[in-house]
């Protein structure tokens, strides 16, 4: 991986979700300008399976079955390896065929989750897809890594569905607090969402105070040119949430993963799951 700290650095696995996180990392390298790296990780092989070699086995017996264990292990470690960099191959055709003439590929061992935050200061954004190979034989299964990778890296993650649509709109859930309108000034900032209409949710009470902390962020994302619209609903987070983005239309969901909000309980806490389950679109966080 380059030492370019501008990457944008896409997870695939060979999953179902690896031609979308191929697609939304294709779009987002080219909206930042910036360059795109695939990384596959292979984890550590699987320990030997337990097995008892006292009985009457004789000493030579014991360490024939020992070095045929180690050497079977390195059989499956070389073909995991030779399976990795045939999908970065397959993903790397894919991204050039999109139009990103140059992208990198990295294979690295070891947990994901780990392998991550090892590389974390060498991106801007990360790419990943909520539905990873441990979820392909379970309908609307979420990635066993993601909500773990979404509690502890801080920069911005989009968490891909399993197809791509270029992003046309998009959804800033917003609860009112001040450092929610850091993800205001991020959206008002970066060339990834400029362009794109979008809509400022607040799940909460339709008062006075309320309002008044939806339009100071509406008139920001104004000023920095963008078409906006705004609305408060009432009821659960999730579901608000995700009825707004049906009933809208809305191509992808933007929301910040910090203090102690509800929104980062949302993201971070109990309904993870229930939430990102619930919205076909890519999900943006940001801490």
């Amino acid at each position: 991986m380059s030492d370019n700290k501008d990457q944008v650095l896409a997870c695939i696995d060979g999953s179902r979700s690896s031609e979308a996180v191929t697609d939304y990392a294709v779009w987002a390298a080219q909206a930042l300008a910036a360059p795109l790296t695939f990384l596959h990780a292979i984890s550590n092989p699987h320990a030997p399976a337990k097995t008892d070699l006292s009985g009457n086995m004789t000493l030579g017996g014991r360490e024939k079955l020992l070095e045929e264990m180690v050497e079977l292990e390195e059989k499956r470690g070389k073909l995991e390896r030779e399976r990795g960099r045939a999908l970065l191959a397959d993903v790397l055709s894919r991204a050039r065929d999109r139009g990103f003439d140059e992208p990198a590929e990295l294979l690295r061992n070891g947990d994901i989750t780990e392998v991550i935050l090892e590389l974390e200061d060498a991106m801007q954004m990360l790419v990943l897809g909520k539905q990873g190979k441990d979820g392909d034989a379970v309908a609307m299964h979420v990635g066993s890594h993601l909500a773990g990778i979404l509690s502890m890296i801080h920069k911005p993650t989009l968490v891909t569905p399993l197809a791509f649509k270029r992003p046309e709109s998009f959804l800033i859930a917003y609860d009112g607090s001040p450092t929610a309108y850091k993800l205001v000034e991020m959206a008002a900032n970066t060339p990834l969402l400029q362009g794109l209409p979008v809509h400022l949710l607040m799940v909460g009470e339709e008062k006075q105070g309320n309002w008044d902390k939806i339009q100071a962020a509406n008139t920001r994302l104004q000023k920095a040119g963008f078409s906006t619209q705004v609305a408060i609903r009432q009821g659960k987070v999730d579901e608000a949430v995700s009825m707004y983005i049906e009933e809208k239309n809305i191509d992808l969901l933007a929301m910040g993963a910090y203090g102690h909000s509800p929104i980062r309980y949302l993201v971070l806490g109990s309904t993870t799951t229930k939430m990102i389950m619930k919205a076909n679109v890519p999900l943006l966080v940001v801490r």
